[in-house]
């Protein structure tokens, strides 16, 4: 247990904020009860300037430099450059424009670039009146290397300054959260025990340290804190292997033929911040583990006490070792015996399954669209880039047979110069030469629009021999792209895009690269760090039809698209299960014109593209025979 002095909160901004757009200074209220007394929502747009806005009294912008690399008003629309291609910003007010600093425009065709080393000041605060004070904003960025941004707080006119870090420790091209581009997070801070009971609080937003690539945020407060307000701060657990040496993340989806009474997720570590304005007494971890519903697993740490603004790690070293098919739902509740006010930000919780046939580290959800070509793209004298591989990293338990591979692809430029293949590498695990060898591949797929938000299946190419993993085998299963496009920074900004997952923070990689004879791994490699929607099914089809947890998924079909349609369509379905898929075509009297046996599917998203051109005009119906899921629907052929 390590216990921290730490001010500081990130959220994943999960819906909208309810904020006066008019408040701006707020007379002091009731203590406790998180009532906002300072709002900026950066409406600084003003078409009678030259510069189209204007920033309002009491501002000030530090450019000790003296590069103008400044904070600026930015308008709702996107930021384009060389090296950057992000959409508007989707904050809370962001239609009314929000703050910024650019660099890639700033930098942009600039050899060598200029490195930021600016802030922005905000009026002095008075915040005699406020025994607690929250900072928190909107924002979103992304840096060349890990760019140094900060919070600076004086209440004595600058001379000495309390410095925050509000860089959510991210690394090289990495987004706060992971956020989507565009989406936005929010940041807060708890500055009490600097600004409050203070007449004059200066604030400073800061940037350096990089020269690219660009910080936007918005909707800034100035807050009372709650008088008591726990937050979970993080979550994860480890998987034991039998190697304490070696954390491992736990997967999210397993065979059960891979388990063998041992193997089980221990170490679960989450952290608690009293966020609040008064100390909390008895506070411990709640963990609960449920199986289809029903708690069949609970531990508790002892109780601690936690001072206001300190952070504190518990742990519960217990060991569960799942055994039987099932979607199990963890659950971290931190708990305590005073009146908690915000009991929901307590709580988070994460879900795992024992299946029959997937194994894989990421659940079904997508939290970034990623791309191994936006770092590894090449110089600009590269014309493509061939076989580029990443996959996840699975160890094989027991003896098994494998069948194919599913990635989860999510963009990319579909027009006719992206193939790609999936394939299964085996990393020796003794001998003088450990290089990974390339053992099982698919057909090749030149990347297709259709494709985008969908979980893609081939199975691999057989020798009867091959597709035969051993216990003790280490392999990396993924997918290889070859992008032929001759310009670097078409590669870099619109290579093919895969999902990646943040559910579960990592305590160990998950994802390999491999390109030119490299191997990129590791926690700190820019694949390494990642934990990629890309499944290794085995031939198991043992457990068609499992109990099912209803807060996880519904298996369904959806309407195909387009619809009316000549020639082609695309009919999207979903499985909560692996299972035999076959396709039925049916004219209006119920005629079978048609039978698609698209043969076994794994649990996921998937979709099929129905060549219809042999079909005459008019009215069908098409349906899908999966398991437990027979549904029909109509589509028009004109």
């Amino acid at each position: 247990m390590r216990k921290l002095t730490l001010v500081l909160m990130f959220l994943t901004l999960a819906g909208q904020l309810t904020l006066n757009a008019q408040t701006k200074n707020i007379p002091p209220a009731l203590k406790g009860n998180g009532q906002v007394f300072f709002y900026e929502d950066f409406n600084w747009g003003d078409p009678t300037d030259p510069k189209g806005w204007k920033m309002p009294d009491g501002y000030k912008l530090i450019d000790p430099d003296d590069t103008g690399y400044n904070f600026k008003w930015m308008p709702y629309d996107s930021i384009r450059a060389q090296f950057a291609m992000e959409p508007p910003f989707e904050s809370t007010s962001g239609r009314n424009g929000y703050l910024g600093l650019p660099l890639a425009i700033y930098n942009e065709f600039k050899d060598p670039t200029i490195t930021v080393n600016n802030s922005i000041e905000f009026p002095h605060f008075n915040c005699s009146g406020h025994a607690t004070v929250i900072v928190r904003y909107e924002t979103h960025f992304m840096n060349g290397g890990p760019g140094l941004q900060e919070l600076k707080v004086s209440v004595d006119g600058g001379t000495r300054w309390a410095i925050y870090d509000v860089g959510f420790g991210v690394q090289h091209k990495d987004r706060p959260n992971d956020a989507s581009p565009g989406k936005p997070v929010i940041f807060e801070a708890n500055i009490s025990e600097v600004a409050a009971g203070q007449p004059d609080v200066i604030i400073q937003l800061h940037y350096g340290e990089t020269s690219w690539y660009f910080w936007v945020l918005d909707d800034f407060q100035l807050a009372e804190a709650w008088d008591y307000d726990l937050r979970l701060k993080h979550f994860t657990a480890a998987w034991d292997n039998g190697d304490p040496e070696t954390p491992m993340t736990p997967f999210n989806m397993i065979p059960k033929s891979q388990l063998n009474g041992t193997l089980g997720l221990f170490n679960w570590e989450s952290s608690v911040l009293n966020f609040g304005e008064y100390d909390q007494e008895d506070v411990y971890l709640d963990l609960t583990i449920s199986k289809n519903n029903q708690q069949i697993w609970h531990k508790t740490t002892e109780t601690i006490d936690l001072s206001t603004g300190y952070l504190d790690t518990l742990k519960i070293t217990d060991k569960f070792i799942p055994e039987e098919f099932g979607h199990y739902k963890v659950t971290y509740d931190f708990k305590t015996g005073m009146n908690e006010q915000t009991p929901e930000n307590n709580k988070s919780e994460y879900i795992f399954h024992v299946n029959d046939s997937i194994y894989s580290t990421s659940d079904d959800t997508p939290d970034l669209a990623w791309s191994y070509l936006f770092e590894r793209y090449g110089p600009i004298e590269k014309l493509s880039c061939e076989d580029y591989f990443t996959g996840s990293i699975l160890p094989i338990y027991k003896d098994c047979e494998v069948s194919s591979i599913s990635t989860y692809i999510m963009g990319g430029l579909a027009d006719g110069l992206i193939d790609f293949q999936f394939q299964l590498w085996l990393k020796p695990q003794e001998g003088d030469d450990l290089t990974p060898v390339k053992v099982l591949v698919t057909d090749m797929m030149t990347l297709d629009s259709s494709m985008f938000n969908t979980w893609i299946t081939m199975p691999f190419s057989k020798d009867g021999e091959t597709e035969f993993l051993q216990a003790g085998d280490l392999v990396y299963a993924g997918i290889s792209q070859w992008d032929m496009h001759t310009d670097y920074l078409t590669r870099r900004a619109k290579g093919l895009k895969i999902g990646t997952d943040r559910t579960l923070k990592m305590v160990g990689p998950t994802t390999i690269g491999l390109y030119d004879g490299n191997i990129e791994e590791g926690m700190g490699a820019f694949s390494g760090r990642r934990n990629l929607m890309c499944r290794l099914n085995l031939n198991d089809h043992s457990n068609l039809i499992d109990g099912i947890d209803p807060l996880i998924s519904t298996a369904s079909l959806g309407q195909n698209y387009p619809n009316p349609f000549n020639g082609s369509t695309d009919i999207a379905y979903e499985l909560v299960n692996g299972t035999d898929v076959t396709f039925e075509i049916m004219d209006l009297t119920g005629r079978k014109v048609k039978v698609l046996h698209e043969g076994f599917r794994p649990a996921g998203k998937h979709t099929l593209n129905l060549d219809a051109s042999g079909l005459e005009a008019g009215v069908y119906y098409y349906t899908i025979k999966a398991g437990v899921l027979n549904q029909t629907k109509q589509m028009v052929i004109y």
